[in-house]
């Protein structure tokens, strides 16, 4: 369903309150200086929004403090023979595919011999496998490089180094307590803030700029696929995130990676790429590898190979498979949300664990709050949490964290795992956490938006409005807002719970308003957003309502 929005808790700007001076300065639009006041308030100024604008990623870099700790990690890279023998260690998401991918190009640089494993989702868990760690070491390995998980895995990591394997980690996951301090690259250890918001492929190619041990135009190459793994895990887009990003898309456009290639033909990827596509169209189908199969296909797809085509073809049809899956599972857990005793939590013994966090996702955007997945899983219980702007999911774990197996993630998104005779009892906990944090932020929070007809927009204000972008976490894209007028008129589209309204202001698409009924004598105008796609070949600029205002 569209979420809904109070009229008494929206704050609403128009044009005439973008700062003149840096409009004028900047030589930019009125929204985009608009844009900047409401993002930054009081703390506005010239310096900072020509920062923002126009982040540079030289400067970003030299002036990074990426982490404390990691002091073996440099030497050990650095000394490491050609012949060396290379294991590497991801995750089966696209960060962990893509940090795994980034690691195993720099080891082949370097003239070393590379395998890599990335976990399966039900078999190996998260995080080290101390099996797989046997076998590498087993197998005469001189290094083991993990990325996208590691630096909660004290025991498996003393395994490693016993059995006489080197260590390097490259995480970003959230740690309260390290050991292991010399052998582990990680932002939350000592890092400054946008340190701690990249990605793990953010934070290897950040460790790999700074060492020197590959050359800065060889790194600039793989931001196509450091931008995929900001993007697919949400990551807070800072100053340098964006500027990350921002080069990623470009480096995208023209990449040579044949796997990709395909897949921006067969998920009809358009030209210029965005962030939104790979939101909504590449890393999902990137991600349904590692969910509902094997996340080597994923990364197979990406390398300069002859097999990544086959690959790619797979994904292709593994993705078909996820949607109709996560269909399934979506529809289940929306009803358990709308008819069952829990407001935040619901469970099935039957749900695939794959499926759990991208569903957890969609619907607390939809529901506009926090959302909890779980399934059973042999005698334990997996979840995912996903939970909107303003929360944390970390604080939220952190309070029922001696209640839990194992957790991890980020502040708008983690996983735990908890044995299954405790669930009912963490799931009571939860939901009675969960109801406090909504009731203390719908007493302080109020939403921002431009007043700003639909039919003003235009292509070439929205490639100036775009000098904003990339959008997502921690830079989202403002609403915009339109009254409702006697006139409207809602006319339906093809799957019941679509619609087009047709207002003097312009034209809005409103996609999920199953309840349009139900609300429609109190509706009193909508949030929208600006969206491109491509019509009988050409871009077009649409209006996508986000939010209906009751």
């Amino acid at each position: 369903m569209i979420p809904l929005q109070d009229n008494t808790r929206l704050r609403i700007w128009g044009i005439d309150d973008a700062p003149r001076e840096l409009v004028d300065s900047l030589q930019c639009h009125e929204l985009t200086a608009l844009t900047l006041r409401i993002k930054y308030g009081d703390r506005l100024d010239i310096s900072k929004a020509r920062a923002w604008l126009r982040p540079s990623l030289n400067s970003l870099l030299a002036n990074l403090f990426l982490c404390e700790g990691g002091e073996a990690v440099f030497p050990t890279l650095r000394a490491l023979p050609k012949g060396s023998k290379v294991a590497l260690y991801g995750d089966y998401d696209v960060d962990g595919v893509a940090s795994a991918l980034l690691a195993s190009e720099f080891a082949r640089e370097k003239g070393w011999h590379v395998r890599y494993y990335l976990p399966h989702r039900l078999k190996d868990g998260y995080g080290l496998n101390p099996d797989v760690v046997k076998v590498i070491a087993r197998m005469g390995f001189d290094l083991l490089i993990v990325t996208d998980c590691g630096s909660k895995n004290e025991k498996e990591i003393d395994l490693a180094l016993d059995m006489g394997l080197k260590v390097a980690v490259f995480d970003h996951h959230f740690v309260d307590k390290i050991c292991h301090r010399e052998c582990i690259i990680n932002p939350h250890i000592g890092g400054d803030e946008e340190a701690r918001k990249l990605s793990a492929a953010g934070v290897l190619w950040c460790w790999l700029w700074q060492s020197g041990l590959v050359s800065q135009d060889w790194l600039l190459d793989r931001l196509d696929i450091v931008s995929l793994s900001v993007v697919g895990d949400s990551m807070p887009l800072g100053l340098l995130n964006r500027a990350l990003v921002r080069e990623g898309l470009k480096r995208l456009e023209t990449t040579r990676r044949p796997g990709l290639r395909y897949l921006f033909d067969k998920l009809s990827v358009m030209y210029p790429i965005d962030e939104n596509q790979l939101a909504m169209k590449l890393n999902p189908c990137l991600n349904s590898a590692g969910r509902i199969s094997l996340a080597e296909t994923a990364l197979k797809a990406l390398e300069h190979s002859k097999e990544s085509i086959k690959a790619a073809l797979e994904l292709v049809n593994l993705n078909y498979q996820r949607k109709k899956l996560s269909g399934e599972l979506y529809n289940q857990a929306t009803t358990g949300l709308r008819d069952g005793r829990f407001k935040f939590v619901v469970d099935s013994a039957h749900w695939p664990l794959g499926l759990l966090s991208s569903v957890a996702s969609r619907l607390c955007y939809e529901f506009n709050r926090p959302i909890v997945l779980a399934a059973q899983h042999g005698g334990n219980v997996r979840a995912s949490l996903r939970v909107p702007e303003g929360l944390n999911a970390i604080e939220v774990l952190e309070k029922i964290s001696s209640h839990l197996k194992s957790w991890g993630g980020h502040k708008g998104a983690a996983g735990f795992s908890v044995d299954a005779k405790g669930w009912h009892e963490v799931k009571k906990k939860l939901e009675e956490s969960l109801s406090k944090c909504c009731l203390l932020e719908s007493v302080s929070e109020y939403e921002d938006a431009i007043s700003f007809e639909p039919k003003m927009w235009d292509l070439h204000l929205w490639e100036r409005f775009r000098e904003l972008a990339p959008f997502g976490e921690g830079n989202e894209m403002p609403y915009f807002f339109i009254s409702h007028q006697y006139d409207d008129v809602m006319k339906p589209l093809r799957g019941g719970s679509h619609y087009r309204l047709l207002s003097r202001s312009g034209e809005i698409l409103i996609f999920n308003f199953s309840e349009a009924e139900k609300y429609k004598g109190r509706i009193k105008g909508w949030l929208y957003r600006p969206f491109v796609d491509a019509f009988g070949g050409k871009l077009k600029l649409s209006m996508k309502a986000e939010k209906a205002v009751i």
